[in-house]
């Protein structure tokens, strides 16, 4: 299915559909598709299992515990398709990506083929990396201002540390962290999520996420947000993300001459 001419929203569109759906009540997914998703959903039917396994991201799959899945997994695939069929709001690499540091092959190319393959066709889509540049919006955290947020990776504590030092006063209240690790863990997290109150869930497990988030919004009604690498990036302080700094912070690291950890 051609992605093609279908309008990208930018990423405040998302951040304000978003926060429209947290003040409305209505369940919200939105979900990413970049290397590893692709290359997951085109096991066996889009490439060779064989080609499959010889990119960098399948053998780390099945070397290391990174990736949250090991690979082959045909249920896995077949259930990232469903997520994807039904998501409010999918990610997907530009034409030519750039921003992502992956071969090509694994990018645009191969998401056009696997949606094709499978007659996916997004209800709305916008660049895989909403997720990180999310953050670097003031209305990002606006939004979250007084609200009950649930965090599902494996950094959600340090998440929730890092957020309440440098947030703070915006009095975000993180009311459950659940922690997963890989795939087979999916079931569990979806019965401890079913009595949590909170107004957003912000999920952080690899292509596990496109998964969690999708059922979440549909199963139980919640709004749920397929986070990535923004919760390991901002609680490392690598500089792939740039979160946005409140008027006081940036004062303070102006005035001691740099940028705070």
């Amino acid at each position: 299915m051609d992605t093609k001419p279908q309008r990208m929203m930018t990423t405040l569109e998302v951040i304000r559909r978003v926060s429209r759906a947290m003040k409305e009540g209505r369940p919200l997914s939105v979900v990413r598709v970049g290397d590893g998703e692709n290359i997951c959903l085109a096991q066996y039917k889009v490439w060779p299992i064989r080609k499959v396994l010889s990119t960098r991201w399948a053998r780390l799959s099945r070397r290391t515990n990174w990736k949250g899945v090991r690979l082959p997994n045909k249920k896995l695939r077949d259930q990232l398709v469903d997520a994807i069929r039904r998501a409010d709001i999918v990610g997907i690499p530009y034409d030519n990506d750039k921003e992502i540091l992956a071969p090509q092959d694994t990018l645009r190319p191969l998401t056009d083929r696997c949606f094709a393959r499978y007659g996916i066709r997004p209800k709305a889509l916008c660049h895989t990396f909403v997720n990180r540049h999310m953050v670097e919006y003031a209305e990002f955290w606006e939004m979250l201002r007084g609200k009950k947020v649930a965090v599902i990776s494996r950094w959600a504590g340090k998440l929730k540390r890092w957020v309440r030092r440098r947030y703070g006063a915006l009095g975000i209240d993180f009311v459950r962290l659940i922690r997963i690790d890989r795939y087979e863990q999916i079931p569990e997290v979806l019965r401890k999520m079913k009595k949590v109150d909170c107004d957003i869930v912000l999920v952080s497990a690899g292509v596990n996420a496109v998964i969690l988030a999708e059922r979440l919004a549909r199963e139980q009604g919640r709004v749920a947000v397929d986070f990535g690498k923004s919760a390991v990036f901002m609680v490392t302080g690598n500089r792939k993300v740039r979160p946005w700094r409140p008027r006081t912070l940036a004062g303070r690291e102006a005035a001691v001459g740099g940028e705070s950890a």
